[in-house]
């Protein structure tokens, strides 16, 4: 720390007493404060009385897709020029920045930068409540879009939860009759293939087939509160995705798609069940082909984390996408834009591998879709 000693002379010529006064180079702290703002995780941005922008660090400049030096001292209405004014939050962010603040206010807007949505928190003090002489508006702007997601993931397992709960509970009692209706109907089925009544056999045929319907639908249900009885124990994801591949593969040609498998990472084993990760990845499999429609490519791709504690699935398609409305639903229990979809395809994939300490991502566009399956490797 710089100091400088200044020898302040007082009283008679004979008698002398010193004080020594430190003067501190205010400059250089004033350079510090700027350069700790500038690299902290929170976005700042300083409006004096006047509206213009005397401070905004690269945090603030990163998550409103401003360059500073555009901006910096520049007219509020200057930054707004260099505003996407296609946001869908673009006025209430506007009004906010021009509005007087009142001791503190808050705003939570969804602002679009860099081909990614992050959920803003901007916080509005006066300088005057940091009892500072400079007259003007203090900005925080916070990045909240992991807690937000974090929120809706705990709403959502509520809700698993209470469905789980319900399905368990009804499942005996609907099980019961189905089991008598369609032990009935199968003997009224046999009555009538003896006497030649096939158009009636038919409809029998066609009753059995909606009563199995329903216990699959009850199975599905009781898979949400929790994956049957899991079996647990090194799994190779090679084998897993080897035994499964005729079937897809299948499937695929008879909608002229190409299946395409690529590892890029020497393949060991996952902590899975393995009948209940067949099940994970023909369901994403099939969600793929079925958004592609007709011809594409369905692409199957295995690589490892950079900490190597995951091997991730990806399956890419080369669909239309999913419709920004419609992205934060797709987990959703009973959400599903299939004609006779039950909704529960997905919510029971991201149930199976939670249950194993796994996770599924999922990145969407106008040219296709990626369902990431994270997997928890083993050195087994």
């Amino acid at each position: 720390m710089m100091k400088t000693d200044v020898e302040m002379v007082t009283g008679a010529q004979r008698q002398h007493s010193y004080q020594f006064l430190s003067i501190y180079p205010v400059e250089s702290y004033v350079n510090m404060v700027s350069k700790l703002i500038s690299h902290i995780q929170v976005g700042v941005m300083l409006l004096d009385g006047r509206k213009r922008v005397m401070e905004i660090n690269r945090m603030a400049s990163q998550y409103l897709g401003l360059e500073r030096s555009s901006v910096l001292y520049r007219s509020l209405d200057h930054v707004v020029s260099h505003l996407n004014p296609e946001q869908p939050d673009f006025e209430r962010l506007v009004s906010f920045l021009a509005s007087t603040v009142e001791d503190q206010k808050q705003l939570e807007i969804k602002w679009h930068t860099k081909g990614k949505t992050n959920q803003l928190l901007i916080t509005a003090i006066s300088s005057e409540r940091l009892e500072c002489d400079c007259k003007g508006t203090y900005f925080f702007i916070e990045n909240i879009t992991k807690v937000r997601s974090l929120e809706e993931q705990v709403r959502c397992n509520q809700r698993l939860a209470t469905i789980g709960q319900i399905a368990a509970g009804a499942a005996h009692e609907i099980r019961n009759p189905l089991t008598s209706l369609r032990g009935f109907l199968q003997v009224i089925g046999y009555k009538l293939k003896e006497i030649g009544q096939k158009k009636e056999q038919g409809y029998i045929d066609i009753m059995l087939k909606e009563i199995n319907r329903i216990n699959h639908l009850v199975s599905e249900f009781l898979l949400l509160s929790k994956p049957g009885e899991m079996h647990l124990k090194p799994v190779s994801v090679n084998k897993v995705l080897g035994e499964i591949l005729p079937i897809i593969k299948s499937e695929a040609i008879l909608h002229n798609i190409d299946v395409v498998v690529e590892k890029t990472c020497k393949l060991s084993k996952v902590v899975a069940d393995e009948e209940l990760l067949k099940q994970v990845f023909l369901n994403i499999c099939k969600n793929g082909m079925e958004a592609i429609g007709q011809g594409g490519l369905l692409t199957i791709r295995i690589r490892q984390d950079e900490e190597q504690d995951y091997f991730i699935v990806d399956v890419i398609d080369t669909g239309p996408g999913i419709p920004e409305n419609l992205r934060g639903k797709i987990f959703e229990p009973f959400f599903t834009t299939k004609e006779k979809g039950t909704g529960l395809g997905l919510s029971i994939c991201q149930q199976i591998i939670k249950e194993i300490g796994g996770a599924i991502q999922m990145e969407t566009g106008p040219y296709g879709t990626t369902f990431s399956i994270y997997l928890p490797a083993t050195m087994l």
